[in-house]
């Protein structure tokens, strides 16, 4: 569990939010179906993000679960792209009990510049030349791992293969489809993902051994069966997990594994705010503050917190003598 998040086990009911792990052509292969509707939706409502902002970032939160899925850690996973275009960051991480939040980074002028003369609303060079690095920070007491890897092709998914490929050494296959249906009460958005990969070749305990020819044949199938899939099925909240992934691969063999919840949860608070503010220097704070009130909005909710500079010069008296006051 992560310090200040509530994790509590869920019963997943039909069109609800998940992470789908299961296996195909007996284990050979692993993947995850992820959608997200619910999370997707309040974390872009909150965010009010120019309609591109908000489909990159959709696609980010639903590759972000899909990698998370796959890894064992208790903490956080995180997924940052980093590019020199007019959507210069995207971020988005997950905890190990699900919760998801995300935010972009944008500069509106070049935006609009670079859409100008594009019907569709969109451009393949939002993002521009960069990298794309994946975190799992598991706490003070762990080493935090991350990979890096340069943004590739035309795709968010193009440079998850690549990495793939450049760090781990073995093949994966990415899908994501991102929806948006306008409604009186605002934007509901559907973010779906599909990731296959394979598995080690050493082979494990009650799954099949292929020859090399027979693995490259299986796996050439089950990403000819994953392109199959049309984004209108993956974001279907009609067609369950099971239904879904039974269309895609019933005929090599589907084997779902027990989903796991996803939720908007974001970890900021009033006190971790306040702490953020005392650390830095007191004539900054005052530079900050507005008739001695000084206003913090987090980056991934845009929640709003408010202290007085008499509040924020307490936490940092306390933090620089944790013994004062103590008898």
């Amino acid at each position: 569990m992560v310090p200040g998040v509530k994790e509590a086990a869920v019963t997943l009911q039909s069109g609800d939010d998940l992470c789908q792990p299961f296996l195909v052509f007996g284990g050979v292969f692993r993947g995850r179906l992820v959608r997200l509707t619910q999370a997707a939706s309040e974390i872009l409502r909150r965010h009010d993000d120019p309609v591109p902002v908000a489909t990159l970032l959709a696609e980010a939160m639903a590759a972000a679960v899909a990698l998370a899925g796959g890894l064992k850690y208790d903490g956080v996973f995180t997924l940052q792209v980093q590019g020199d275009g007019p959507v210069h960051m995207l971020v988005t991480d997950v905890t190990s009990g699900g919760g998801v939040r995300a935010c972009a980074k944008f500069d509106p002028d070049r935006l609009a510049a670079e859409l100008r003369g594009r019907p569709d609303g969109f451009s393949p060079r939002l993002l521009g030349n960069g990298h794309l690095a994946f975190t799992v920070d598991q706490g003070p007491d762990t080493e935090r791992y991350q990979g890096i890897v340069e943004l590739t092709g035309g795709s968010l998914a193009d440079s998850v293969h690549h990495y793939f490929r450049q760090s781990e050494q073995l093949a994966s296959a990415l899908k994501v489809a991102v929806g948006r249906q306008p409604t009186p009460d605002g934007d509901v958005w559907t973010a779906g993902a599909v990731l296959l990969q394979q598995m080690p070749e050493e082979g494990g305990e009650n799954r099949p051994v292929m020859s090399a020819d027979e693995r490259d044949d299986a796996w050439r199938t089950a990403v000819i069966l994953l392109g199959s899939l049309k984004d209108s099925e993956l974001l279907d909240a009609g067609l369950s997990p099971e239904r879904l992934l039974n269309r895609i691969y019933g005929t090599v063999g589907i084997k779902p594994l027990a989903p796991r919840p996803v939720r908007a949860t974001c970890r900021c608070s009033a006190e971790r705010s306040i702490r953020i503010l005392a650390s830095f220097p007191a004539a900054e704070i005052r530079n900050f503050a507005t008739d001695d009130v000084v206003s913090m909005t987090c980056e991934f909710c845009r929640e709003a917190y408010t202290f007085t500079l008499a509040d924020v010069a307490a936490v940092a008296d306390a933090a620089a003598d944790p013994g004062k006051g103590k008898t």
